[in-house]
């Protein structure tokens, strides 16, 4: 009985698998490296941060095969972007030099963006990947020293964090070292220095080359996880008390800024509006207007700043 369920396991994950690798399919592949992929050997070693970031956004996508989608579609929407641009041109009847000019510019600046938004994109998912492990380790190693306190083996550790999917890219880096054992026949230790190897986070690096040199060496790997617990919550701790003495600097400047300020500019209008009826050639309801969209601008920069500046926590 034992061993049909373990075949039946071992049967489900291989089918997850599968089902991984047809999601990621992508219809671009075929065309791209029949037209592409020679090239994209030829100038794969002036991309390495490229092939680094896929390796770390954990990019179901070889690196040969997406660096020749980037070649095929920078240069079909050059094509693309060029057929429009002097169709338009001939269709409103714009001079020679206008035309030459739209054709060098517009088609250039189309499939700049488009390399740029291909060559950006696997490197802010690593980047994304890496906030994501270092927000949730001080949880999870909590969780895990409590595991480990059981006295299991590291595999069965790795195998209960995967399940709580409230940990994110840490229950995916978990899962893959179970994956890598229960399914792959891999021993605990190649597979956490293989995972270790691909982690985007240096952090997190390291605490999987730690739990090797604990067991590598015969230590204690309950004592280890406890006192990283206790050290990555430390952290946490620090972090967030910074973050916290920085918004207490950002609610000063808004205060100042976009409270006091326009209440004082709304005082002021009246007495200028007595005195000579305008200011720098405006009316009282033209400023009026342009205070009211401008204190409505600074609102939305100033939320954006702190959406983009506020850590993952």
């Amino acid at each position: 009985m034992p061993k049909k369920s373990k075949k039946r396991r071992v049967k489900k994950q291989t089918k997850e698998i599968k089902k991984e690798k047809v999601r990621d399919y992508h219809f671009l592949k075929a065309p791209a490296i029949k037209l592409f992929g020679r090239r994209a050997d030829k100038y794969s070693d002036y991309f390495k941060i490229l092939k680094i970031s896929l390796y770390r956004a954990d990019a179901k996508i070889l690196f040969r095969t997406y660096l020749a989608i980037v070649f095929f579609l920078t240069t079909f929407v050059y094509i693309v972007s060029f057929l429009i641009t002097l169709a338009f041109s001939m269709f409103l009847g714009l001079g020679i030099l206008q035309i030459i000019f739209g054709l060098l510019v517009l088609p250039t600046l189309f499939s700049l963006i488009t390399f740029s938004s291909y060559y950006i994109y696997p490197i802010s998912s690593a980047q994304r990947r890496k906030s994501d492990i270092e927000s949730n380790l001080p949880f999870a190693l909590n969780h895990m020293s409590a595991i480990a306190g059981s006295g299991v083996p590291p595999r069965v550790m790795f195998r209960v964090i995967s399940r709580f999917k409230e940990y994110g890219e840490i229950s995916r880096e978990a899962n893959k070292i179970r994956r890598n054992v229960e399914v792959f026949g891999m021993d605990e230790m190649t597979s956490i220095k293989e995972v270790a190897s691909k982690s985007p986070s240096p952090i997190f690096k390291d605490f999987l080359q730690g739990i090797l040199t604990t067991i590598q060496t015969g230590g204690n790997l309950n004592n280890f996880l406890k006192e990283e617990a206790e050290k990555a919550m430390f952290d946490y701790r620090i972090r967030r008390n910074k973050y916290v003495q920085q918004l207490t600097i950002y609610a000063d400047f808004y205060t100042a800024l976009l409270i006091a300020a326009p209440l004082v500019f709304i005082i002021m209008l009246p007495v200028l509006s007595i005195m000579q009826g305008e200011l720098f050639g405006f009316g009282i309801n033209e400023l009026i207007n342009i205070g009211l969209i401008s204190l409505t601008g600074l609102n939305i920069i100033f939320l954006t700043f702190l959406q983009l500046t506020q850590p993952k926590m």
